[in-house]
């Protein structure tokens, strides 16, 4: 499970920048939706669902494998935290 964990964020045309400490961060439109959807916490199952829900299947990859990738960018620049 992760949590959305920025200072503070500002959303325009769907697309998040976010701040991380003294970092600021630009979000495309499928992250911001992510790290929306992870506000109070979501698994990647969950948060893949979502995202197939409003963006649609990606053709021939496995929307799981392609969010966990995301996930894992964005605990790395800390928008995301494990919970």
């Amino acid at each position: 499970m992760v949590v959305a964990s920025y200072d503070d964020a500002l959303v325009r045309d769907g697309e998040m920048l976010a701040l991380v400490g003294s970092e600021v961060v630009l979000l495309s439109e499928l992250a911001s939706a992510l790290v929306s959807y992870a506000r109070s916490g979501a698994s990647v199952a969950s948060l893949a669902d979502s995202l197939v829900a409003d963006f649609g299947a990606p053709p021939e990859a496995d929307p799981i494998a392609l969010v966990s990738d995301l996930v894992r960018e964005l605990l790395d620049h800390g928008v995301l935290r494990a919970a």
